[in-house]
């Protein structure tokens, strides 16, 4: 859904899903539904596609870029019409369940982890992301402050 230039998505973070599978299956299920409550609301139009703000966890973004799937992602995304025009790569595991904080933060950017996660994210969006979508990664902000992180390290890991 889209207003003017801002995107109104349903975002799958609210929902457990470590696994491509597990989050296929939140797709096809929970997401259909909510863009098929708002159909027969008539708060979205039938023919208006539908946004969806995509969580996926490292394990996720890795099967997900195994051969075939992308294809496979982009040909549900076109046959239902919806788009994903912003993944969130904040969470890099499992983040429900148990307390988050600053756990949330691990990796940070010093870790290899982290920049291999985030460019995975960005090879995921660049196969599936509609032209025009201006679409987008979020990230968190380098580390958490308790960590004590080293500056230059993370800085040096941003710019690859």
């Amino acid at each position: 859904m889209k207003f003017d230039d801002a995107h109104l998505a349903y975002c799958t973070n609210i929902h457990p899903a470590e696994t491509w599978e597990e989050t296929d299956r939140v797709l096809r299920g929970d997401v259909l539904a909510v863009r098929d409550e708002l159909r027969n609301a008539g708060d979205l139009g039938a023919d208006e596609p539908f946004a969806i703000g995509l969580r996926l966890s490292a394990r996720a973004a890795r099967e997900l870029l195994e051969p075939g799937h992308i294809d496979r992602f982009r040909g549900w995304l076109e046959e239902t019409n919806t788009y994903v025009f912003t993944i969130n790569g904040f969470p890099y595991g499992d983040f429900h369940g148990t307390r988050v904080k600053e756990k949330v933060f691990q990796p940070d950017w010093t870790d290899p982890r982290r920049v291999e996660y985030t460019m995975d994210l960005f090879r995921i969006l660049a196969g599936i992301a509609k032209p025009g979508t201006g679409a987008s990664v979020s990230t968190l902000p380098g580390s958490h402050k308790s960590f004590g992180a080293d500056e230059p390290v993370m800085l040096r890991h941003l710019a690859e």
